[in-house]
C-alpha cells in the first residue's frame, strides 16, 4: 500500500508541472494588453514611461518568460501565489476569504445530491418497470436536459421574483447584517443575532443549493439505478435470494457494497468542486465563492488568482483520484494495493 501511494505521488510531480506550464502560458499570450495593462485595470496611458519601467521590474516582467515562470514556481513552492492584479491583495487571502462561502453553497448542495440521489437510484432499480421507474425516467431525462444557467434565472423569476419565497442575489441581507458574510461586521451580528443570522444565510442559501443539486441528482441517481440493475442480475446476488434472505438485507448488504464503486469513482471526481466552486451558479446568484472569484478574475485578466486557482483545483483533484482509489480497498476487501 505504501509503495503505491509513493508511485502515485510521485506521478502527480510531472502532471503538476505540465498543468502549471500551460496555464502560465496561456495568460502570458493574452490580448489585453499584457499583466502590466492588467495591473494598472487597463490605464497604461495614464503613467509615464519610467512608472511604466518601474512597474515591469517589480512585476518581473522585464526577464524572459522562461525565467518568469520559474521564479513564479520558487515562489509557489514557498506557498507565495503571488499578488492580485485587481484586489491588490496576496492571492492566498483573496482564496481564503471566498472559500467558505464555496464550501457552504457546494458543500449544501452535495449532501443534499447524494442523500437523495443514491436511494432514489436504488429504489428505481429495485422497482425496474414500475409506474415509479418510468415517471422517474421522464424526470431524470428532463433535469438532464435543462441547463443549469436557465434553472437559475427560472428559479428566480419564479421563486425569488414572482413569489417571493426565498431572497436572491449575495449571501446575505446587508441592509440587515450591516455588511457582507464573513466580515468583523457581520460576525458581530452573528453573534448578537444567531437565529436571524442563521435564517438568513439558509434563505439565500436554498435556491443555489437546490438549482445545483438538481441537476447532480439526475446524473448520480440514473447512474446508481445502471450499477443496480447489473449487480442485481449476478450469480452471487440471485444465490443469496435462494439461500432464503431477506431483500433488504440483499439489497443493502450485497448488491449495493458492489454498485457503490462507481459511484465512489464520481464522487471522487466531483470532490475537488467543492473548492473550485460553481462558476455559472454562483454568478447567476452573485455568491461571492471561489466560481465567482475565478469569473471575475478572467474577465478582469488577473492572471495570478486564475492560476493559483487552477492549480489549486488541479491538485486537489489528483489527489482526490488517489483517495478515491484508497477508499476502493476499505469498501471491497478483495481489492488489494501491492
Amino acid at each position: 500500500m505504501l509503495s503505491y501511494i509513493i508511485r502515485r505521488v510521485l506521478l502527480m510531480i510531472p502532471v503538476l508541472f505540465g498543468l502549471s506550464i500551460l496555464v502560465f502560458l496561456m495568460t502570458a499570450s493574452n490580448p489585453n494588453g499584457g499583466a502590466i495593462a492588467s495591473y494598472l485595470g487597463g490605464n497604461t496611458k495614464t503613467v509615464t514611461a519610467s512608472q511604466l519601467h518601474a512597474i515591469t521590474v517589480r512585476l518581473g516582467l522585464d526577464k524572459p518568460l522562461p525565467v518568469q515562470y520559474f521564479v513564479y514556481i520558487q515562489h509557489v513552492l514557498t506557498g507565495d501565489l503571488g499578488n492580485s492584479f485587481t484586489q491588490h491583495i496576496p492571492v492566498g487571502d483573496a482564496i481564503k476569504i471566498r472559500i467558505v462561502p464555496t464550501l457552504i453553497l457546494l458543500g449544501t448542495a452535495f449532501l443534499l445530491q447524494e442523500l437523495i440521489a443514491i436511494p432514489l437510484g436504488i429504489f428505481s432499480a429495485i422497482r425496474r418497470g414500475s409506474v415509479f421507474d418510468q415517471f422517474f425516467s421522464v424526470i431524470v431525462y428532463i433535469l438532464f436536459s435543462i441547463p443549469t444557467f436557465w434553472f437559475g434565472i427560472m428559479a428566480i423569476l419564479i421563486f425569488g421574483v414572482d413569489l417571493q419565497w426565498f431572497p436572491f442575489g449575495g449571501m446575505v441581507n446587508i441592509s440587515k447584517a450591516g455588511d457582507d458574510f464573513g466580515t468583523p461586521v457581520w460576525n458581530m451580528y452573528l453573534h448578537t443575532h444567531t437565529i436571524a443570522a442563521l435564517t438568513d444565510l439558509i434563505q439565500h442559501l436554498i435556491m443555489p443549493a437546490v438549482v445545483l443539486a438538481a441537476v447532480g441528482i439526475a446524473g448520480d441517481s440514473r447512474y446508481m439505478r445502471g450499477q443496480m440493475l447489473e449487480v442485481l442480475s449476478q450469480d452471487y446476488v440471485r444465490t443469496a435470494k435462494a439461500k432464503g434472505l431477506s431483500q433488504r438485507l440483499v439489497i443493502w448488504k450485497h448488491a449495493l457494497r458492489n454498485a457503490i464503486l462507481p459511484i465512489v469513482t464520481n464522487i471522487g471526481l466531483q470532490l475537488p468542486g467543492l473548492i473550485g466552486g460553481a462558476v455559472v451558479t454562483e454568478t447567476i446568484f452573485a455568491w461571492p465563492g471561489m466560481g465567482n472569484l475565478f469569473i471575475n478574475a478572467a474577465n478582469h485578466f488577473d492572471y495570478p488568482v486564475v492560476i493559483g486557482i487552477v492549480l489549486m483545483t488541479g491538485s486537489l483533484t489528483l489527489l482526490f483520484n488517489l483517495l478515491t482509489d484508497l477508499s476502493y480497498a476499505v469498501i471491497d476487501p478483495r481489492i488489494r494495493y501491492t
